[in-house]
């Protein structure tokens, strides 16, 4: 059976493995992983909820909330999703992002966004629409990581 949760301390080994699966185009060292998982779990404003299956974490959705102009009060940002490649097609990304929802919905935010290249038939299926282009900078050249950092051969993004 699948729980969706907000972690604990005790969670960051676990949760910290699973994100070094997670590709990226701007890698980072564990102990990077380690000081932006506590950064979270102290930050009121931060979203992290974990897939747990028989003691095994098996999924992640991190966000935000902040106030925007547009909105006309708080949203709320998904960040990033994952959900171990062999534990997909189970229902377990609906429920992360259903719990997502909630959290933003009793937080008073009116709405979620995010931004997919991939994934798109995934969020329209849970009643997400798309409205406009996401665009993004690396603000430094090392940000940016190459195929030999990943190992994949897949070009960052």
């Amino acid at each position: 059976m699948i729980r969706i949760r907000v972690p604990a301390d005790i969670d960051a080994s676990a949760l910290v493995e699973l994100i070094l699966r997670f590709p990226t185009p701007t890698p980072a060292t564990p102990a990077v992983l380690r000081r932006i998982f506590s950064h979270k779990l102290l930050d009121p404003c931060s979203y992290l909820l974990v897939a747990e299956e028989e003691s095994s974490l098996v999924g992640f959705v991190s966000g935000y909330r902040h106030a925007a102009f547009y909105a006309g009060g708080d949203t709320a940002w998904v960040d990033e999703i994952l959900v171990e490649e062999s534990r997909r097609g189970r229902d377990i990304g609906r429920l992360l992002m259903h719990v997502f929802e909630e959290r933003a919905a009793a937080d008073g935010c009116k709405l979620v966004s995010l931004a997919t290249a991939g994934a798109g038939s995934f969020y329209s299926k849970l009643g997400y629409e798309t409205k406009a282009g996401y665009y993004k900078k690396y603000l430094h050249s090392t940000d940016r990581a190459t195929p030999a950092d990943r190992g994949d051969g897949r070009r960052p993004g």
